[in-house]
């Protein structure tokens, strides 16, 4: 499918005005999507099929202003910046939990502007980083909200893109940079959305960073964090569909809710 840009920037509130660079491209349309499409795992906690072609990826997130996970969101996000001339490929990437790194279930994207080549993620939910990283190794990387650094790993990974929390680096997303196959994607969602051990199938997650803060739910509780200060609610059943509507802007209506 051919992609169309304009709905892509009305979907995200933002376009380039023409004197930006390549590198000002980016860090406006990753974070501007980032903070317009919200993360979320409703279709597969719903059990309803994910489908990655590009053309309902399109129509989900963008047409029915939906949001998704990480194979959409980055699908979509790839799509975009190849289409505003930024060269993108979809790469594979391992999740650590404060532990080990799993398996290859998520995707995030690595892009070149102005010589220079970044990691560009848009599905990673809470922690992720809504400006992209340059690929350089070993230097402290903010995006005003967390500290982030990128280092070489020995085994499981060839990077690692940490985290700082409680003033320590952790482990959060590892990857090799070796462009993915549409194939690999398939097979990594097939397991998010299908298997009983899939965190995506246990419980509703969302995340949507804002610019004074960020909004999320996580299983039945939901918090708004709005300039430092957090706010929490229980939201289930109606409450729920209630707050997906007016703070995600996730219209769920007719759809029975778990």
């Amino acid at each position: 499918m051919s992609f169309d840009l304009d709905k892509y920037y009305e979907r995200i509130g933002w376009r380039p005005s023409g004197g930006e660079t390549q590198a000002e491209i980016l860090e406006n349309i990753q974070y501007k999507h980032i903070t317009s499409i919200p993360f979320e795992d409703l279709d597969a906690y719903l059990d309803v099929e994910i489908s990655l072609a590009p053309e309902d990826v399109f129509d989900k997130l963008v047409a029915r202003r939906r949001g998704g996970y990480c194979f959409e969101q980055n699908a979509l996000l790839c799509s975009a910046l190849n289409a505003a001339g930024i060269k993108t490929y979809g790469v594979l990437a391992r999740v650590s939990m404060n532990g080990p790194f799993g398996a290859f279930t998520h995707r995030m994207n690595i892009a070149e502007a102005d010589g220079q080549r970044f990691v560009a993620d848009v599905g990673f939910g809470g922690d992720c980083f809504t400006r992209p990283l340059r690929l350089v190794t070993d230097i402290v990387q903010s995006d005003g909200r967390n500290n982030y650094r990128i280092v070489k790993k020995e085994s499981a990974v060839e990077y690692s893109v940490q985290i700082e929390k409680d003033g320590a680096f952790t482990d959060m997303l590892g990857f090799y940079d070796i462009p993915a196959l549409d194939v690999d994607f398939e097979l990594g969602n097939f397991y998010t959305n299908h298997s009983p051990k899939s965190g995506f199938k246990m419980m509703v997650m969302c995340a949507l960073p804002t610019d004074t803060g960020k909004i999320t739910i996580y299983d039945k509780y939901a918090t708004v964090l709005e300039n430092g200060r957090e706010t929490h609610y229980e939201v289930e059943g109606e409450e729920r569909r209630k707050f997906l509507r007016e703070r995600f802007g996730i219209n769920m209506d007719g759809v029975e809710l778990k």
